[in-house]
């Protein structure tokens, strides 16, 4: 459902750490440095569907990935900045920022800094390779890692549902999805429109054919032309057609 999102993803630049700099905020940076080739190689090969040479990274990628820690670090004082780690966590920075409010022990007018540590990325590819070898179960383990340390992260989102679609995991999808969509501050109207046309092709799967429409209906309301919905109405009224 969602395999066609990758070359929407955008690389976000690393900020080089300042030169009087040392100790973790440096170390971050320095691994995020390190790792940035490899998931640039690793995305370049996926864009072309290569798949000997994806197959060939996974190894090389699920090692560093393994090594990972089970959350996102915190945003630290580096210097003069404030880092921030993960592009859907700066936000919440950036706002706090123009609005000039303090924000999780950090005073106004703080220099926050984004320092891209691609966790995500990572996440991201380890998991799209497993799915393109047909290994779901464990693309979908690396996804939940994934989102366990970045857990607004669109992308790892929308893949974890499409495996879930393809392990049949259907009654896993709704509580997951209205989880996400709660919490979740800038996800666009189509995206949300597509998640919740994802929980109505779940219900169809269930039987819960009241259900699939409301979450059709209410795709359709956020995106009046959403082909999934669309899709689910028409699976909708073909299985009451048959009964």
């Amino acid at each position: 459902m969602y395999r066609g999102w990758l070359a929407t993803i955008a690389t976000i630049a690393l900020l080089a750490p300042g030169a009087a700099l040392a100790g973790p905020c440096e170390d971050k940076a320095a691994w995020a440095a390190a790792a940035q080739p490899e998931i640039e190689k690793a995305f370049a090969l996926m864009k072309a569907q290569d798949k000997p040479g994806f197959a060939a990274l996974l190894p090389i990628l699920q090692k560093r990935y393994a090594l990972l820690p089970a959350t996102m670090p915190a945003p630290e004082r580096c210097g003069a900045e404030v880092r921030v780690y993960d592009e859907h966590q700066y936000l919440a920075y950036a706002d706090a920022a123009r609005a000039g409010r303090a924000i999780d022990g950090f005073p106004a007018g703080s220099n926050f800094v984004l320092t891209n540590l691609h966790y995500a990325d990572l996440a991201y590819a380890v998991g799209w390779i497993q799915y393109e070898m047909e290994d779901y179960a464990a693309a979908k383990a690396s996804y939940a890692k994934g989102l366990a340390i970045a857990p607004n992260q669109h992308d790892l989102t929308k893949e974890y549902v499409a495996t879930l679609l393809s392990l049949s995991a259907y009654g896993e999808m709704a509580p997951f999805i209205d989880k996400f969509l709660a919490g979740d501050r800038d996800m666009d109207g189509p995206g949300r429109a597509n998640l919740i046309a994802a929980k109505g092709i779940g219900f169809v799967a269930l039987g819960d054919m009241p259900g699939a429409a409301n979450a059709a209906n209410q795709a359709k309301a956020l995106d009046p032309n959403n082909e999934y919905a669309s899709l689910v109405l028409n699976l909708v009224a073909q299985k009451q057609k048959a009964n």
